[in-house]
């Protein structure tokens, strides 16, 4: 339903109100013995299986920014490679002998690798948020997490109190924003890494103030004008929807009511004419503490696509999908008969979710692997979807193609490792043809970034880092796009390693 613009703040307003976004609801202190308890073997069960399984040190608390560093560069480097790629992802995991029971809960930490005359040069910032700054000059978490509960945490007011900004970075105009799941993006120093301050997003838009606060998902799309479509989701069942300039500036919000309590949607899709939400099978556990550990899918559930208007924000058809749970896709496009054809990394349950509590602890977990489908929303209401029965996760097209059909769709998988991604890899979306490198399994690869220098395929380049367990240190690795499964071309080498990471971007000087 397209709400009008005083219908909308009156329901965001009443939103905001009675339904806070559920990473941020306040919760009761547990007992001194209890949460102590509970606590310290969090980060003693940590410690006790890094020593046994070194592989886990991707998942280790990082105490201080990382300085500028030159990195040593094997290979050599492609001379049309000026910018930065930029990441993000949760660092700081532990305070004192309190360990987060989730990896969502750390606070965000900037990764910047920028190439400059031939060299590779890093540093990473914590983004200082209000949360950050508090518990750093307290040396102690003050607040509780989704999962991890403090004794005698200090209250949430809103959202933003907890904002830990640990999920992607995307440039905005001459700025750069962090973005986090349930609150405001944060404005960063483009040249610093600084904070700088929490963007409102209505601010010099007709909405004015009536939007601060509210939810920006960390997977906003960008459109091959430069404008900025993203999403929020509400606990209350309604996703507000969002339309930006590429300065940032507010151009159109609508309050779809989806009537969904599944507790969790990372992502979502735009077409050249289209938004789409698709609605994951999840369900929420009343009688479980924990946010996260509450999330559960439901087998009996489908999974629901509302499609919308594009220009309006308002919703024109909705489908069924057979039950499934999504973190990431990689595309969508409308075809000329009018059917709209999208991708993504499906799993048959929401375990990944779980598992990313596991790995907290060392736990041992069961394998839960995503696999690339193909969908298609026939005009008629029916639904077609393709198994590649290909491993897949962090789907990723060239920047410029967002929205229009790409050929080639840039992911992760896994053939031997089964903590992390061992191998980045390039399917044909037409053909379902698949060329991979495996990086072998002393190594935790994280997200590739595919990027067009002379805006198209040829001569595109793909990007991304992996730590190498044995030798604890972290890599960045540069490919050539139409020639992925030849290895990198060149390879620039930190002495030390990083923590894994989340979503990132690469933004040319």
């Amino acid at each position: 339903m397209k709400l009008s613009r005083r219908h909308f703040l009156k329901s965001a307003t009443a939103v905001g109100a009675v339904a806070s976004m559920p990473l941020a609801l306040p919760v009761g202190a547990k007992s001194a013995k209890s949460a102590e308890s509970t606590i310290v073997n969090y980060k003693s069960f940590f410690n006790k299986a890094l020593a046994n399984d070194p592989r886990l040190i991707g998942f280790s608390d990082v105490n201080h920014d990382f300085s500028l560093k030159s990195m040593v560069i094997e290979g050599k480097l492609p001379e049309q490679l000026q910018g930065s790629l930029l990441r993000n992802g949760p660092a700081k995991l532990e305070r004192g002998d309190i360990r987060y029971r989730h990896l969502f809960e750390g606070d965000g930490m900037i990764q910047q690798f920028r190439f400059i005359d031939g060299k590779v040069l890093h540093r990473g910032r914590f983004v200082q948020t209000q949360k950050y700054r508090e518990e750093q000059k307290a040396q102690r978490f003050l607040y509780s997490g989704p999962d991890t509960k403090i004794d005698d945490s200090l209250s949430v007011v809103n959202n933003d109190t907890v904002n830990t900004a640990n999920t992607n970075i995307i440039p905005v105009g001459d700025e750069l924003w962090a973005l986090w799941e349930a609150g405001s993006p944060t404005r960063i120093d483009k040249q610093t890494l600084g904070y700088k301050e929490l963007v409102e997003l209505g601010a010099g838009s007709r909405y004015g103030d009536k939007l601060k606060g509210l939810p920006f998902s960390a997977h906003p799309k960008i459109d091959s004008n430069g404008d900025i479509f993203n999403f929020g989701l509400h606990s209350s069942g309604h996703i507000a929807v969002y339309h930006l300039k590429a300065n940032g500036l507010m151009k159109n919000v609508a309050l779809i009511n989806a009537n969904y309590r599944g507790g969790m949607m990372h992502d979502f899709l735009i077409t050249e004419r289209h938004v789409l939400l698709v609605l994951p099978s999840l369900t929420q556990a009343p009688m479980t503490s924990g946010y996260f550990e509450k999330i559960q899918f439901d087998k009996n559930l489908p999974m629901r696509v509302l499609v919308l208007d594009k220009n309006t924000l308002s919703e024109i058809k909705s489908y069924e999908l057979p039950p499934g749970f999504v973190f990431h896709f990689g595309n969508a496009w409308l075809e000329k008969n009018g059917t709209i054809c999208f991708d993504a990394s499906l799993y048959q349950d929401a375990d990944v979710l779980h598992k990313l509590s596991k790995i907290m602890t060392g736990q041992e977990h069961q394998e839960s692997r995503a696999k690339l489908v193909f969908v298609s929303l026939k005009t008629n209401g029916q639904v077609e979807i393709n198994n590649a029965d290909i491993t897949s996760e962090f789907p990723r097209i060239l920047p410029h193609l967002t929205g229009h059909k790409n050929q080639h769709l840039y992911h992760l998988s896994a053939k031997e490792n089964a903590l992390w991604s061992d191998s980045v890899s390039r399917v044909d979306v037409t053909t379902g043809k698949q060329e991979s490198y495996n990086y072998g399994s002393d190594y935790l690869v994280e997200e590739h970034v595919p990027i067009a220098i002379k805006g198209g395929e040829k001569g595109a380049f793909v990007m991304g880092t992996a730590l190498h367990v044995p030798s604890k240190r972290t890599c960045l690795n540069v490919f050539e796009a139409d020639n992925l499964a030849a290895g990198p071309i060149a390879r620039a080498w930190l002495p030390y390693h990083l923590p894994l990471g989340f979503h990132g971007n690469f933004v040319a000087s």
